[in-house]
C-alpha cells in the first residue's frame, strides 16, 4: 500500500487531478449533507455544486497546497459561495429554498467541509513526513552549500527532490534574477538556502520576497556557527536542522483579510457588472473594429510579468503606433501619456473619463494576480525606464486603485507615484485599504485627472 501510494504521489500528472478529485468529493459530501440536514431540497445539490466549484477553483481552494491552506481561502471561498446561495434564495423564492434554509445551508456546509478538509491536509502531511512522495525543491548557496544540501538530500529520498540550483554572485549575494528564473523554470514549491547568515541583511530580504510572492516557502540551513547561535527547528523528514522563514509584517492576519476582501469584492463585482460588461462590448464592437478587450504584458509583484486586461480603448495597432508619438508625450518620460492621443476612439474616451476601461482588472484580482489596492502595475515600456530604486514599490501586489489615485493621478510626476506607493506599503493596513476604495469612487464621480 505504502509503495502504490508513492508511485501515485511520486507522478505529478496524476497527484494533481487525484487531490482536486478528492477535495470535489470532500465539498459535494459536506453541500449533500447541510441540503439534507438544513432542508428537504437536496435536488438542489447539482445546481448549487456548479456555482461552488468555479468559486473554489477561482479562491485556490483546488490549488497547490499552500493556496488552499491559507486561512483567507478557507474562509474566504465559502464566505463568497455562502453571499451568493443565499441571496440567490432571496431572490429566487421559487426554488423552494427560503433564506433562513439557505444559511443553515451554508453554515453546515461549512462545519462539514472545513474540518474535512483540513483532515485532509493532515493526512497528506502524515504521508509526506514518512518519506512517500516528492516535494520538488530548488537549493540555492554557494557551491560549498549546494554540495553539502544535495549529500543531504540524497540521505532522504521520497521527502525532497532537487528539481534546480541558484548560486551566489562573486560578491557573496545570491542572484535574484537567477533565482526566479529558476523559480518559473522548476516549479519548485521548496527553497532551501544555505548559509543565509552570511548574506547580507538586503540580499536575504529581497531573497525572501522573491519566493514568498510565488508562494513557495522558504527553509535556511544554516552553517556550525549559525547553529550555535540559533535554537534550530528540526525536520523530521530531512534529519537536518533547518529554520522556517516568514517574510516580516507581511503574512499576519490583515493580509488574509486583504485577500479575503479582495476574492469577495472582485467576484461579486464580476457577477453584479456582467450586463454593463456586456453593453460596454457591444459599444466597442459598434465603435470601432477589433477585440472587446485589450490584453498588456504589466510588471507585478517582484518583476512577476502578467497580463493584465482592460476594454479596448484604442484603435487596434495602437502600440505600434506609440514609438511615433514619444514626442508629444505629456508624462516624466518614464509614463507614456497624452491627453488628447489620437489613438483613443470614441468609446474609448467615455471610457477612460469614466475608469471604466480598467473593470476587466477585476479578473486580474480574482486570480491572485492583482490587489484591489496597491501600487500601479507599469507596461513593459515604463517599467524598463525606472532605476533600482523605484523597484521598491513592487514589493506588494499592483493594486486597481492605490493612494496615488486619490493624490492626484494623472497629474502627478512618477517620482511623486513612487514616494506615495512606499507611503503606502510602509503604512499599510486593512483600514487604509478601505479608505481608499471609498476615496476612489469619489475621485472617480468627480472624474479628477482622468483622460
Amino acid at each position: 500500500m505504502r509503495k502504490a501510494i508513492g508511485n501515485l504521489l511520486s507522478l505529478g500528472m496524476l497527484r494533481r487531478p487525484a487531490s482536486v478529485l478528492v477535495l470535489i468529493l470532500i465539498d459535494a459530501g459536506s453541500l449533500c449533507a447541510g441540503l439534507f440536514l438544513a432542508s428537504d431540497s437536496l435536488h438542489l445539490a447539482p445546481v448549487l455544486l456548479s456555482v461552488l466549484i468555479p468559486i473554489f477553483s477561482c479562491c485556490g481552494m483546488y490549488g497547490r497546497a499552500a493556496r488552499r491552506r491559507s486561512p483567507g481561502a478557507l474562509g474566504g471561498a465559502p464566505l463568497l459561495w455562502g453571499v451568493l446561495v443565499v441571496a440567490g434564495a432571496r431572490f429566487y423564492p421559487e426554488s423552494g429554498l427560503s433564506g433562513e434554509a439557505a444559511a443553515a445551508v451554508v453554515i453546515l456546509f461549512a462545519l462539514f467541509c472545513i474540518p474535512l478538509r483540513l483532515s485532509y491536509e493532515r493526512g497528506l502531511d502524515m504521508i509526506y513526513r514518512r518519506g512517500i512522495g516528492l516535494i520538488p525543491t530548488l537549493i540555492v548557496g554557494d557551491e560549498n552549500g549546494r554540495e553539502r544540501l544535495r549529500r543531504l538530500l540524497d540521505f532522504a529520498p521520497g521527502a525532497y527532490t532537487p528539481v534546480g540550483e541558484a548560486g551566489l554572485t562573486p560578491q557573496g549575494r545570491v542572484d535574484i534574477d537567477e533565482l526566479r528564473r529558476a523559480l518559473e523554470e522548476s516549479g519548485a514549491k521548496l527553497v532551501l538556502l544555505a548559509g543565509a547568515e552570511r548574506l547580507p541583511d538586503d540580499n536575504l530580504l529581497d531573497t525572501l520576497r522573491s519566493v514568498r510572492l510565488r508562494g513557495v516557502q522558504m527553509r535556511v540551513v544554516p552553517g556550525a556557527l549559525g547553529l550555535m547561535r540559533l535554537r534550530p527547528l528540526v525536520s523530521q523528514s530531512m534529519g537536518v536542522p533547518v529554520f522556517d522563514v516568514r517574510y516580516p509584517q507581511l503574512d499576519n492576519f490583515q493580509r488574509t483579510l486583504k485577500r479575503t476582501l479582495d476574492l469577495t469584492l472582485s467576484a461579486t463585482g464580476l457577477i453584479v457588472l456582467l450586463p454593463l460588461f456586456a453593453l460596454i462590448a457591444l459599444a466597442i464592437k459598434l465603435d470601432s473594429p477589433g477585440p472587446v478587450l485589450f490584453r498588456q504584458e504589466r510588471v507585478g509583484a517582484d518583476e512577476k510579468i502578467f497580463t493584465c486586461y482592460m476594454f479596448r480603448s484604442m484603435y487596434e495597432g495602437a502600440e505600434e503606433q506609440q514609438e511615433e508619438l514619444e514626442e508629444a508625450n505629456e508624462a516624466d518620460g518614464i509614463l507614456f501619456k497624452i491627453r488628447d492621443d489620437p489613438r483613443v476612439t470614441r468609446v474609448g474616451r467615455f471610457l477612460r473619463r469614466w475608469s471604466i476601461d480598467e473593470l476587466p482588472q477585476l479578473w486580474n484580482v480574482l486570480k491572485g494576480e492583482m490587489s484591489l489596492v496597491g501600487p500601479r502595475p507599469l507596461p513593459l515600456r515604463d517599467h524598463g525606464r525606472t532605476r533600482e530604486a523605484h523597484k521598491k514599490r513592487l514589493a506588494v501586489m499592483p493594486g486597481m486603485t492605490g493612494y496615488w489615485q486619490i493624490n492626484g493621478r494623472e497629474s502627478l510626476s512618477f517620482e511623486e507615484m513612487v514616494r506615495l506607493d512606499l507611503h503606502y506599503i510602509e503604512n499599510w493596513s486593512l483600514s487604509f485599504d478601505i479608505k481608499i476604495i471609498i476615496l476612489t469612487i469619489g475621485a472617480v464621480l468627480r472624474r479628477k485627472g482622468a483622460y
